[in-house]
């Protein structure tokens, strides 16, 4: 009997680990965010993170030439130039929407 109830706890701790690793809580990705302006030139890639059940706010980031990523606040006033400009210079795919898992 003690050996047949150290498996099936074995085989409970087993599924608990494994539901947390197929589904991770990320949260959101940015803690901080800046209005500060970055140039067109220095932008490798821009990401937008919808709203999702992870995170309560639309996220704008930039992840620089230099390999930085920046958190932009979604009302900055120069997002909307910058990511018409991106898209441009790149076509549709340099605003990449990303999903939390």
């Amino acid at each position: 009997m003690p050996k047949q109830l150290l498996l099936l706890a074995a085989l409970t701790l087993l599924c608990c680990l494994i539901s947390t690793h197929g589904f991770p809580m990320y949260g959101c990705k940015c803690i901080r965010t800046t209005s500060k302006f970055v140039p067109l030139r220095a932008i490798m890639k821009l990401e937008m993170r919808p709203i999702s059940g992870h995170c309560r706010w639309v996220e704008f980031i930039i992840i620089t030439k230099n390999g930085y990523k920046i958190c932009i606040d979604p009302s900055a006033k120069w997002l909307s130039s910058t990511i018409r400009r991106l898209q441009m210079r790149e076509g549709a795919t340099t605003l990449s929407p990303t999903t939390a898992a």
